[in-house]
């Protein structure tokens, strides 16, 4: 799967470098799945220009790579999921190729067998199975402010998904990242899985974001989550919608919003963190 993409990727290499390309085929993957299911017209139009902006780059012949790019990747994690190949660092490995990412500001993605191990040790399986048990509609919430491509939040992911549990209903993803490649990369691969997420653009040090990309996993099923997340104790951070009638997000297109500090915690979530 990576290779097919990279050489489609690669054969667009021209007055642009493959770094560049890889970067507007995650942007331009997400927005084309922001805007499908993000309904709110500022917004909408925000990224539409953004998408008009960045595609002006490239002919029709190579948006249509782009397209075919995108479409092994879909199938390539539907295939996971039905337990036809393996799970991966599938945004963070296509990256890679790049051969730039910003070691000078630490930026290093974790290998995938890493990524598994971690998750392995940060989920209490027996613990959610308990909890689920006892209440069906629980959520597992799981956090990773550094989020990469998303490989964390993925190991996570393949581990419950062969335990069984149902993450597409019992599963919210609150993740980041402070570089706006990494949240395309990791917005569209939870997109393709079907998690519940936001993924946030911003510094998770000072608890500062200046954009909110919600899921469509999470949009379609948001009076469950509202109902849960915006009642109980989670963090009540600007990505987080507060009201079960109107999915009203705060994101402001110029200044910074800043989170406030989590409350207690609420009996029908299971608070996890990744980092």
């Amino acid at each position: 799967m990576k290779k097919n993409i990279v050489n489609i990727l690669n054969s667009m290499v021209y007055d642009r470098s493959y770094y560049e390309i890889v970067s507007d085929f995650f942007e331009l993957s997400a927005i084309s799945i922001r805007n499908t299911v993000d309904l709110r017209p500022s917004l909408r139009q925000k990224y539409e220009e953004r998408y008009l902006q960045t595609a002006k780059h490239y002919n029709s012949d190579q948006l249509q790579k782009f397209g075919q790019a995108l479409a092994i990747l879909q199938d390539e994690i539907a295939k996971a999921m039905d337990g036809n190949a393996a799970f991966a660092d599938w945004a963070g490995e296509i990256y890679m190729e790049s051969k730039t990412s910003n070691s000078n500001l630490g930026q290093f993605f974790t290998p995938y067998h890493v990524s598994k191990a971690i998750a392995l040790c940060g989920l209490d399986i027996s613990g959610i199975k308990a909890k689920l048990a006892a209440d069906p509609d629980t959520i597992i919430t799981l956090h990773e402010p550094t989020c990469g491509g998303g490989g964390l939040i993925v190991a996570a992911i393949e581990e419950l998904h062969r335990q069984k549990i149902n993450y597409a209903w019992n599963v919210f993803v609150d993740c980041g990242d402070i570089d706006a490649r990494c949240v395309h990369m990791t917005y569209l691969v939870l997109s393709l899985l079907g998690v519940p997420a936001v993924v946030r653009k911003g510094d998770a040090l000072m608890l500062e974001y200046t954009e909110n990309w919600f899921t469509p996993a999470y949009i379609l099923a948001y009076p469950h989550f509202a109902k849960r997340i915006a009642k109980g104790g989670y963090p009540q951070s600007p990505v987080v919608m507060k009201s079960t009638s109107q999915p009203k997000i705060a994101e402001k297109n110029e200044s910074p919003q800043k989170a406030p500090a989590p409350t207690s915690q609420n009996k029908g979530i299971i608070q996890l963190s990744l980092f």
